[in-house]
């Protein structure tokens, strides 16, 4: 199975573009700094003297920020060119990023969550029609999942440097990082220096000249509302989901068993490793049961492992179903992805990774500050069942939805 799986890839990518490959390397920096942030920001908060709920409320300004700039960002990216639109959007990501670490005023803290929303909104939605548009269909699915392996090599390697960083900082430099609130504070830097560093890759990226584009037949959205509809239905439900915990894991290690930031930054490396590895299965599960089969049983089966987070006291058992969750959960994406870009019409593919994209920046926006208020006053479990909820029934009805129609690729085969 693993040789298998290792000369699949060996053989495919091989073949991916200048392009993609520039484009795979930008991902990797930014993806290292969002989650050395991902691992210290909340600890940061928590440090400044802020509570849960403030934290939710901060939280959720990443959501909002990446609603409010969905489909204006579908608009440029058809407009400007994908290259121009990634560009932009890691700049600003890393400016956010910055700022966010400089200042614990929560206007500051409110003002730079939303503007690194903003710039993850624009990155999101080009990235899908830029790879769609640098790879041919053979190459497609191993594309997608190379991106979210190359994510979640760059989360490995963010949350190592996010849980390490702060200790460096303390032991090394004390007039620097004289408290822990400034050991964060630093690793907070590091994180957007090194987030910073994905613009120099997009620069040398070829934006094809217009002549040479592909041209697609003009499609109307509103010829394609139901279709777009039962997307977006999918990714708001997923995003309400993700939003009532993803923020909070690294809270959720820290105030019930009392975790440190090395530990948290330990679990969640791990959790990208086993992530990461289970990740590269996803084109051969594709081909054998086809994506929309295998994305429902990869979600239906992460479920369980969330319940279990909800109402587990011990602390081993709660980072296994972390692991297995994150493992099974997250090698449905690029498969939902790919599956989503390959359904809709060429021409709507930036507005409608736009208006999904939109869908789970909302639910993600609304649900995490309402997460952030339910452990104020009721602790960690309800987020977790609520969430295995939002999943099921996304998942449930995305399939019922999309069983009897195949993508839009394999029917042009056919």
């Amino acid at each position: 199975m693993v040789r298998s799986i290792v000369a699949d890839y060996a053989s495919t990518t091989r073949e991916f573009s200048p392009n993609a490959r520039l484009f795979l390397i930008s991902a990797l920096m930014s993806w290292i700094g969002l989650s050395v942030n991902q691992v210290v920001f909340n600890l940061y908060l928590v440090s400044g003297g802020y509570g849960n709920d403030f934290v939710g409320a901060v939280t959720s300004m990443m959501g909002l920020g990446m609603a409010a700039t969905a489909l204006p960002a579908g608009w440029l990216a058809d407009r400007f060119g994908r290259r121009a639109c990634l560009r932009a959007g890691a700049l600003i990501v890393a400016v956010g990023l910055l700022a966010r670490a400089l200042s614990l005023s929560s206007w500051a803290l409110f003002g730079s969550t939303l503007l690194i929303g903003a710039g993850q909104a624009i990155v999101t939605i080009a990235a899908s029609p830029f790879m769609i548009e640098n790879s041919n269909e053979p190459e497609r699915t191993h594309l997608f999942s190379m991106h979210f392996v190359v994510i979640l090599l760059g989360g490995l390697l963010g949350n190592l440097m996010g849980g390490e960083l702060p200790g460096l900082f303390e032991r090394n430099l004390p007039l620097l990082a004289s408290s822990p609130l400034l050991s964060y504070r630093w690793a907070l830097v590091g994180g957007a220096l090194a987030s910073g560093l994905a613009v120099w890759p997009l620069s040398l990226v070829r934006e094809a000249p217009l002549h040479e584009r592909e041209v697609h037949p003009v499609a109307r959205a509103r010829d394609h509302a139901g279709l777009l509809g039962r997307l977006v239905l999918n990714f708001l439900l997923m995003g309400m989901g993700a939003g009532l915990i993803m923020p909070f894991f690294n809270l959720y290690f820290a105030q019930r068993y009392g975790a440190s930031a090395g530990q948290i930054g330990l679990y969640f490396s791990v959790a990208q490793v086993i992530t990461l590895v289970a990740t590269l299965s996803g084109p051969l599960l594709a081909r054998r049961f086809g994506k929309l089969r295998a994305l429902t049983l990869l979600q239906l089966v992460s479920l369980p492992f969330l319940v279990t987070l909800g109402f587990e006291t011990t602390l081993a058992v709660s980072v296994t179903a972390f692991w297995l969750r994150s493992a099974f959960m997250q090698m449905s994406s690029p498969l939902l992805t790919s599956f989503a870009m390959e359904v809709i019409p060429p021409a709507l593919r930036a507005r409608a990774q736009a208006i999904d994209n939109m869908g789970w920046y909302l639910g993600w926006a609304v649900s995490s500050a309402i997460s952030g208020w339910i452990m104020a006053r009721f602790g960690f479990a309800w987020p977790y069942y609520l969430t295995a909820l939002c999943y099921g029934v996304a998942t449930v009805t995305f399939w019922w939805s999309f069983r009897e129609r195949p993508p839009r690729a394999a029917r042009a085969r056919a």
